[in-house]
Formats: C-alpha cells, structure tokens, sequence
C-alpha cells in the first residue's frame, strides 16, 4: 500500500473566526520534511488547534532579543479566539482529516511562542502535554525528563519557565511535541527572531527530534545566509504562502535552482505578462493575481517590470522570497 502524503490539500478553505484566511489552497508535499514560507499563521493554527488568541503576536512584532517573552493572552472574554478550521476542501496531514482534528491524536505541535506559566518548570509542562494524552502521574514526569534531554534541556529541566530565553522555550515547545513519540511534528516558526548560538540551539533540537519522523515546519523568509534557510536545506518539499494563497511550490532542487524568486500581485492583463515573461525566459508561477516569478542568474526585477510595461499589466506587489 502506498503511504499517504505527509500534507496535501484539495480546494481547501481555511477561515479565521469565519472569515476566509486562505481560499482553494491545492497542493501534495511530497518526502518527509515539508517547509512552508510566508504567511503561514493561518494555516499553522489550523493544523496546530492553537487559536491565535492563545498565541503570540505576529512574527513580525517579535523581538530577537532572547530575553523576549510573549505577552499573556487578552483578558477580554469577548476578545475573538482567533480560531482557524478548515471549512470547505479538505487538508490531510498523513492521511488524517485536519478539519475534524484526527491528526492532533498521532501529531505533535510546537505552536509559536505560547504564553508559558512562569511559575512551572519545563518538566512539569511537558509532563502535563502527556499527561493530557492519557499518561498517569508517575510516568509522566520520566518522559518528559526523556524529552527535554532529547532537545538539549536537561540541565534546565528544574528551572522556573519564566527564567527560559527564547532559544529554550522553542526547545521546550519541540519537547512538549515529542513526549508522546508521534509519528510526525508540526512546528510552527521554529527559528524567526534567532541569530548565532540561539538559532544553532533550537536548529540542533529540531534536527534531533526530526530523526525518524515526519516533520511540517514553517519559516517567515528564507534569505540567503540567514538561519531560516538552513530549514530549506533538509526540506524534501517548499511550499510560499503570501495573500492567502500558495504562489510557488515543490521540490527544493526545482525551485531554487539558482533563481532568486518574487511575490508578484497582478491584476490586469495576466495572460499577456505570462507570453512577455516567456519571451524574456521567465515563468508565472501560481495562480492570478498572487503568483511568484524565479529569475535566473543574469535576470533582475528589471526584466519582470518591463515585461509588465509590455504587457500593459498592473502589477501591485513585488516582493523577494528568497
């Protein structure tokens, strides 16, 4: 028989407190390592069960200071969960429907930077994951010990959660996916706001529980030499959100290739830029108005904007994605 995919997606809909976040999402990863690129919080906090309200701020009001810590929740009970499901289409995460939840039984997920409770310690936290899952209290506290030494955190394993920086509470966030040994991860923005040490920390925990299981991870850039594009080099799948939509997509060797790949929007006279980027060697990815453009070495946005010009095409948005 043949394994389903790791995550594939058909006409899928994704809604944030029921407004559409991400429209006909289609694709299938292939392998065992997927990364996703862009605007991902959508379709992470479907796959995650983490409502946004009980997540950190956007990656882009994050510090890269390590002593950061994400503020609390909203107190306000009126305040919107921020909830995302999957309302039409269907997303599957290894075969298992992510709109009814059947994934959250045999996947782990290390949402981004969750409020922690200051006063706990990072084995009574990942004890508690499993302890959710069904175990009782004596055994608990031994696989989470098992867990924080498999990311690098034994040594921190009685300290109180609020002495954590950044770098040992994603540690400690991959240990919490892990207790339970699933069959595969789902980590959400594992490295953004790290540099040095930090980042080379959580990478190295990443990489450790990555072994032996599949893995769905996500990433805000991936510009050259920066620590996120170590996440594409064990990737077997890359998918470039941006708008709501998957602008680019698949294998690493395919799409990089030697280019360096734009975001376009555009919203007129689609079919003739697409015959003027071909006449320059270029190609439209994606689906109109939100595509991606991957110029090759010698080709500059130059190229991309007098095609444009050519083709009488408004073009709205132009931005790197790595």
């Amino acid at each position: 028989m043949i394994p389903p995919a790791l995550l594939a997606a058909d006409e899928a809909r994704v809604a944030v407190d029921g407004v559409v976040a991400i429209d006909r999402l289609t694709f299938t990863a292939t392998g065992d390592r997927a990364l996703f690129v862009g605007d991902t919080a959508a379709l992470f906090a479907a796959l995650t069960g983490v409502p946004f309200g009980a997540r950190a701020p956007t990656l882009a009001g994050r510090s890269a200071d390590p002593r950061w810590v994400p503020p609390a929740p909203d107190p306000d009970p009126d305040a919107p969960l921020g909830e995302a499901r999957v309302v039409a289409g269907s997303l599957r995460l290894a075969g298992r429907d992510v709109a009814r939840g059947d994934h959250l039984a045999s996947v782990g997920v290390a949402p981004a930077d969750v409020p922690l409770p200051p006063a706990w310690t990072p084995v009574e936290y990942v004890a508690w994951s499993a302890r959710l899952a069904g175990v009782g209290s004596r055994a608990a506290p031994d696989l989470a010990r098992a867990a924080l030494a498999h990311v690098g955190l034994a040594r921190a394993s009685k300290r109180a959660l609020k002495t954590l920086v950044l770098p040992e509470r994603r540690a400690l966030a991959l240990a919490a996916a892990v207790v339970m040994a699933p069959l595969a991860i789902v980590v959400e923005a594992p490295l953004a706001g790290l540099e040095g040490a930090g980042a080379a920390f959580v990478l190295a925990a990443l990489a450790a529980v990555s072994e032996g299981r599949a893995a769905v991870v996500s990433a805000t850039r991936l510009d050259v030499g920066s620590p996120e594009h170590a996440l594409a080099e064990g990737a077997s799948w890359i998918g470039f959100l941006a708008g709501g939509e998957l602008v680019a997509h698949g294998e690493p060797a395919a799409l990089f290739a030697g280019a360096r790949t734009y975001a376009i929007a555009v919203h007129t006279n689609v079919d003739a830029l697409r015959l003027e980027l071909r006449a320059r060697g270029l190609d439209l990815l994606g689906t109109p108005p939100r595509c991606a453009v991957a110029l090759p070495a010698g080709a500059t946005t130059r190229d991309l904007l007098a095609a444009a010009a050519a083709a009488k095409a408004a073009v709205v948005e132009l931005a790197p994605l790595f």
